[in-house]
């Protein structure tokens, strides 16, 4: 699939204020923007309170056909989603006259992409699995050609897919659709165990993204997206469709909704409109350019003193700085770190990596040092490899180097900066991590850094 999919809502009229707030003029410029974004495809999700049920309104059918329309004339097709915010499960005589309904224009449509037929199901849920055996057939029948999907999401979102597709073995969706909120390191793990529970069905990733409400950084949005749609590459998944358009007005949330800070800021474009840097990273991306996989290695951005795309664990009383375009660990009786998961990562059980830091002390004591560090696509620590330790005192700037190789079951890799014992402090910078062998992607034997002297060295 060449799909090129955004999630949306209008800024000022999210989920049921899409249709009891509806303005085509603000629907035909939110998708000329989608367009401009490199999309070909937006997302139209329908709740059945508002349309009328079991028998839509005219007017929301009206509403429904226009929509499709302003989609067309900026070259989008359209996912549309039934059934949101609705539960009726025993009623499969309503749900049925309501799809049918809602779908009868758009039977063999060629504007439509898909339809899901519920958003983010529960498939262990009796009445849940009974009413999608039920209707998915039903829903299928209406749209003619046009594939129907399912979505689950979840903290184990393949065990969910196991469960769907055991549910609906008997008929099975033309697809099935995971949305992830996972961990960015763990992706392509992720992404390879779901389409093995679902073979031979395609899977498409149907949303993913993260806030950037605080205390989260639209830095950190950006580096999760790019690690995420890195990851729908690798696995040769179509991309990723990001959640979502634009940042969402609390005021304009209706009853029901999150209106949390967290929840309405998943937006590429912020509630005036200007892009924030992930627009532009998805832009590259549906534009047919690879993933960039940059890191803030050299803590060249940051915001207050906090090093962009770096969390930092003071514990104990020390501090975690960000200063003069380097990370410093300062007083760390106990052991302290910044951490980062790389936007690449190891595809297979042994494949070698190398982590590189320039470090120097000032006053050290204790023990400074860089590290590897390797989790499952659960997030289970399964363990670490650390470079030497920086010496003792005041020290010029040293190259310090770690060695690894992806244990079995590793999902992902994490970078480590780390500190203990030291009554002094450590500063780091230039950052780098290298795959030795990744198949299929380009890179170059050697890479040209600048250490903190100004000096270019080949690592």
């Amino acid at each position: 699939m060449k799909l090129h999919l955004l999630n949306y809502y209008p800024s000022a009229a999210p989920w049921t204020a899409l249709w009891t707030d509806w303005d085509p003029d603000r629907i035909g410029a939110d998708f000329a923007a989608i367009a401009g974004l490199g999309a070909n495809a937006v997302r139209i999700v329908l709740q059945p309170e508002v349309f009328g049920y079991p028998t839509p309104s005219a007017d929301r059918l009206a509403q429904l056909r226009r929509s499709v329309e302003l989609a067309a004339q900026h070259g989008l097709s359209v996912q549309l989603t039934l059934f949101d915010w609705w539960d009726g499960y025993p009623d499969t005589a309503g749900s049925d006259r309501w799809a049918r309904a809602v779908l009868a224009p758009y039977r063999d449509d060629p504007r439509i992409a898909f339809v899901e037929l519920k958003n983010e199901v529960d498939p262990a849920d009796r009445p849940t699995a009974a009413w999608l055996r039920h209707e998915l057939p039903v829903v299928r029948q209406a749209a003619g050609g046009t594939p129907v999907t399912v979505s689950v999401t979840g903290p184990d979102p393949v065990a969910r897919l196991r469960t769907l597709r055991t549910v609906l073995a008997g008929d099975p969706p033309d697809f099935y659709d995971l949305h992830y909120y996972g961990a960015a390191g763990a992706a392509r793990a992720t992404f390879e165990a779901a389409e093995a529970a679902v073979a031979p069905a395609a899977l498409f990733v149907g949303e993913t993204g993260a806030a950037t409400g605080p205390p989260l950084s639209e830095a950190a949005q950006d580096l999760y997206l790019r690690s995420v749609e890195w990851a729908a590459t690798s696995a040769g998944l179509p991309d990723a469709a990001p959640w979502i358009f634009q940042d969402l007005i609390a005021a304009d949330v209706p009853a029901g909704a999150e209106r949390g800070a967290s929840a309405l800021s998943f937006g590429l474009l912020r509630t005036d409109g200007t892009a924030k840097p992930a627009a532009a990273a998805v832009r590259a991306l549906f534009q047919g350019r690879s993933v960039d996989p940059a890191f803030n290695g050299d803590f060249g951005q940051g915001l207050g003193r906090s090093p962009a795309d770096w969390s930092p664990n003071a514990v104990g009383g020390a501090e975690a700085d960000w200063d003069q375009g380097s990370a410093v660990l300062a007083r760390t009786a106990d052991s302290s770190t910044f951490t980062v998961t790389p936007v690449l990562q190891p595809t297979a059980a042994g494949e070698p990596v190398r982590m590189t830091a320039w470090a120097r002390g000032e006053r050290s004591t204790g023990q400074n040092r860089i590290a590897i560090t390797w989790y499952d696509r659960l997030g289970r620590y399964l363990g670490e490899d650390d470079s030497p330790v920086l010496p003792a005192g005041t020290t010029p700037w040293r190259l310090l180097t770690v060695d690894s190789a992806a244990p079995r079951c590793a999902a992902f890799a994490a970078l480590a900066l780390k500190s203990q014992h030291d009554t002094g402090q450590a500063r780091f910078d230039d950052v780098t991590f290298r795959l030795q062998e990744l198949t299929g992607w380009a890179r170059p034997a050697t890479s040209t850094y600048a250490s903190p002297s100004g000096q270019g060295r080949s690592v």
